[in-house]
């Protein structure tokens, strides 16, 4: 019969094939693009956003409540130094003073009742004609009225402060930037009246990020750019440098007092204030492009580039310290060296200890590396 010798030779065929040996495929590695860590010139400037002020900004407030009788100033107003502001209405003050007065008038006559008392009942007891308990008690009632007397001459100081605080003068001659109260309005002790910038010195607050707050020094120089005034330009001076941060920010508050351009730059208007750092941070600072800085929930990383021959490599996961944007990058604090290769895009599709093909130099790119205009697709393409 046939169909033994064609099932024989299927059996073969199937036994040969078994015995062929498997073929291993060449392993895939993706194409990385490196940068190699070079070290940058500590002296460097930097320059932040802030707003002129007044080197005397005086907020003017009543000491005491009561309705606003005259307001005669306005905003803009040059005014000098004693010259009214507001007046409150001073009847109720006027009235609490008439009293105390009459107050005191009364103790005053009762201390000199109690000290004739006194004196005569003293007189009496050296005579053998009082007890020393009637003595004792007689001094006691001058004593308590001449407290008494006491208390009441200091409320009529009291109430004459009080009955003055109703006429708000200028403590400083200079200009009126606000007025906040009108004529007939109830305003509270302490609520703002107005705001008297005085003098002539012009300030500017800046607030200065935690990364390089160190480098700023009282009385270092800087420079403060007005927009606002066609892009002039003014040197400052350091005066202030904030020890705690302003509201829970990173930032801290530093400020610069001009020493020129007093009579151009005025009070509320924007600065670009630029500081020269001259001498170096406590550590060396490094910038990588933004694309070679990944973030995960343990913090933010690069990935260290090692090669190991024959245009491969591996890669290894290295938290770092990122500092402020600068123009060519991240400002990189700490977690890598001079010298150090960093993988400089497609982070986020590789992980630590990946082996990885590797161009001949740093910032080129591996033959078969598809090009890419965003940079962030380097990886995307696998070795064929």
């Amino acid at each position: 019969m046939l169909h033994r010798p064609i099932l024989a030779l299927l059996t073969a065929v199937i036994v040969l094939g078994g015995c062929k040996e498997e073929v291993e495929e060449p392993e895939l590695l993706r194409p990385v693009r490196y940068i190699q860590v070079e070290g940058r010139d500590a002296a460097r400037q930097r320059t932040y956003s802030g707003v002129a002020k007044a080197g005397q900004e005086s907020r003017l407030s009543f000491q005491v409540s009561g309705q606003v009788l005259s307001v005669p100033v306005n905003v803009g107003d040059v005014v000098k130094k004693g010259q009214t502001i507001a007046r409150m209405d001073p009847t109720d003050y006027t009235l609490q003073l008439q009293n105390a007065q009459a107050s005191a008038a009364q103790a005053r006559a009762q201390e000199r009742n109690a000290k004739a008392t006194y004196e005569r009942t003293q007189a009496l007891y050296e005579n053998q004609n009082v007890s020393k308990q009637d003595l004792d008690a007689d001094r006691t009632a001058y004593e308590s009225a001449k407290a008494a007397l006491n208390a009441a001459n200091q409320q009529i100081q009291l109430s004459r402060r009080q009955l003055g605080y109703t006429h708000l003068k200028a403590p400083e001659s200079g200009t009126l930037a606000t007025v906040d109260i009108e004529v007939n309005e109830y305003v509270q002790a302490g609520e703002l009246v107005a705001t008297l910038l005085a003098g002539d010195q012009i300030e500017v607050s800046v607030s200065v990020p935690a990364s390089v707050i160190r480098s700023v020094e009282r009385g270092a120089q800087a420079e403060a750019r007005f927009n606002s005034l066609g892009g002039k330009a003014f040197k400052g001076t350091v005066t202030e440098v904030g020890v705690a941060s302003m509201g829970g920010s990173a930032t801290f508050p530093v400020t610069v007092r001009l020493t020129e351009g007093q009579r151009e730059a005025r009070a509320g208007m924007a600065a670009d204030v630029t500081f020269n750092f001259a001498s170096a941070p406590t550590a060396p600072k490094y910038a990588l492009p933004a694309a070679a800085v990944g973030e995960d929930r343990e913090g933010r990383f690069v990935f260290k580039l090692e090669k190991t021959g024959d245009g491969l490599g591996v890669v290894h996961r290295n938290p770092v310290t990122v500092g402020e944007l600068l123009s060519d990058g991240l400002e990189i604090v700490s977690g890598i060296e001079p010298g150090d290769l960093v993988v400089t895009a497609g982070v986020s599709r590789i992980y630590d200890g990946l082996r990885v093909r590797v161009p001949e130099r740093p910032g080129s790119e591996p033959s078969n590396l598809a090009s890419d205009a965003s940079g962030e697709d380097d990886f995307a393409e696998e070795a064929k």
